[in-house]
């Protein structure tokens, strides 16, 4: 059973449904399992608040768990491509995992600044052993125009154009 839903109002700032993403070669410059970011799943089950943590840090791809990705009800889940699966996936400790495949992933985020909700959709590779719900390589992200750390937490300056921006702020402490 799914959770419900994000409300009608909450806009689409980001979507790169139809951007023809790929990675050549994709890479995480970073070990990847420190969370710097909270997520939402557009759709949850009801067990759960749909929050999941997001690691942004060097590397030129998004990544998905299949955990995560699998966790979205089936009647709500982004299909599946699975051209993309067999992708080796470098990491910076050496080892590589291949994809299952990719998707464009829905995330709910909310501007700090005006405690409005957002969703932006990025195209990710599904990972079956990935630490983190999710990783978000900086490199291949144009829209994060600032970044500072300090006092607990982090603060993210967005900025997706269409005078579309947001401020997010995540606490780890």
């Amino acid at each position: 059973m799914s959770g419900p839903p994000l409300p009608a109002y909450a806009p689409v700032y980001y979507d790169e449904t139809h951007h023809g993403k790929w990675y050549m070669q994709p890479q995480v410059m970073s070990m990847g399992n420190s969370a710097n970011l909270m997520g939402y799943l557009l759709h949850h089950s009801t067990d759960t608040d749909g929050s999941f943590a997001i690691c942004a840090a060097g590397g030129n791809c998004t990544l998905v768990s299949k955990r995560l990705y699998e966790s979205i009800p089936s009647e709500h889940r982004p299909p599946l491509d699975t051209t993309d699966g067999g992708l080796a996936v470098s990491f910076m400790t050496g080892g590589s995992q291949k994809s299952i495949g990719s998707t464009i992933m829905p995330i709910v985020l909310t501007d700090a600044n005006t405690n409005q909700k957002f969703c932006i959709k990025l195209y990710a590779l599904v990972m079956e052993d990935l630490l983190m719900g999710m990783f978000v390589g900086k490199e291949g992200i144009k829209f994060i125009k600032g970044e500072m750390w300090g006092g607990g937490r982090v603060t993210y300056d967005m900025d997706f154009g269409n005078g579309k921006t947001a401020t997010i702020v995540y606490n780890w402490r």
